[in-house]
């Protein structure tokens, strides 16, 4: 009914949507690795304040040093973040483009099916692969 073009672009869209969302416990690992170093860090600024409010601290110089130290830190964790997900956000889109193009195409070369009916074929090639 589709030409098989079409249907193995969609076998192909939908293998690497499942490969992506199959990585996310990678990913989630990974955000609850940052939160973790974060919550450090902000334990770390809370112990400061303490001694500070304590007035158990001595030597200003030293506080500053810690706390330009610990926005660092924090700085490396916002990146570490923006590193993981930038990827994902990208190959997301990428797939977002690749599916409109090829409902796109579709819906040209087969004006008088109805969207019910293409999803409907498409969805039954996807069962038969073993995608749904």
């Amino acid at each position: 009914m589709i030409d098989e073009n079409f249907i193995k672009a969609a076998i192909k869209i939908r293998r690497e949507y499942l490969k992506l969302t199959n990585n996310l416990n990678f990913y989630k690992r990974k955000a609850e690795d940052v939160i973790s170093n974060l919550e450090d860090i902000v334990n770390k600024i809370e112990k400061i304040q303490e001694e500070t409010e304590n007035q158990q601290v001595t030597n200003n110089d030293a506080i500053v040093l810690q706390l330009t130290k610990l926005l660092t830190d924090i700085e490396s964790e916002g990146r570490s973040v923006e590193s993981l997900i930038d990827p994902l956000n990208k190959e997301i889109e990428k797939l977002g483009l690749e599916e409109q193009e090829l409902w796109r195409n579709i819906k040209n070369k087969y004006p008088n099916l109805s969207d019910e009916e293409i999803v409907e074929y498409v969805r039954q090639r996807l069962l038969q692969e073993n995608l749904s």
